[in-house]
């Protein structure tokens, strides 16, 4: 019995977040509040931008915050170079935007925020953030 895209989804975004309980606490609450403000920059900006916004602020001397960032890029990005996902030739998210199509490009934003509700609600739901203190 195969999945749903859905069931895949949310499949693939509970087994990265599982795997961010090993960071600090401020670590998992940067990661909350990231996740939960990235489908808003994604409306504003697009997901070019975002996501190069998201990656500019993933280098560096590895603070909490950068470490937040270096993984909800890296989720981004591995689900959408995944295959059967739209940039599935390619490495990296950035690489794909600036390669293929403007089509291609509306369907990986539109996943990306499909796949950040997921991303949100488990974040939420098993890492430490503002509300579970």
């Amino acid at each position: 019995m195969s999945q749903t895209i859905q069931q895949a989804r949310a499949k693939y975004a509970l087994e990265k977040v599982n795997k961010l309980t090993s960071l600090t606490k401020e670590q998992q609450k940067k990661f909350v509040s990231y996740s939960s403000g990235l489908p808003a920059m994604i409306h504003m900006n697009g997901l070019g931008q975002t996501m190069a916004f998201t990656k500019s602020k993933s280098s560096g001397n590895k603070s909490d915050e950068q470490v937040s960032h270096h993984a909800l890029y890296g989720i981004i990005s591995q689900w959408l170079c995944s295959k059967p996902q739209i940039y599935e030739p390619h490495k990296d998210i950035l690489e794909g935007i600036t390669q293929q199509n403007m089509q291609d490009y509306q369907l990986a934003q539109i996943e990306t925020l499909l796949l950040m509700s997921w991303i949100k609600k488990f974040a939420k739901a098993f890492l430490a953030n503002e509300d579970t203190e």
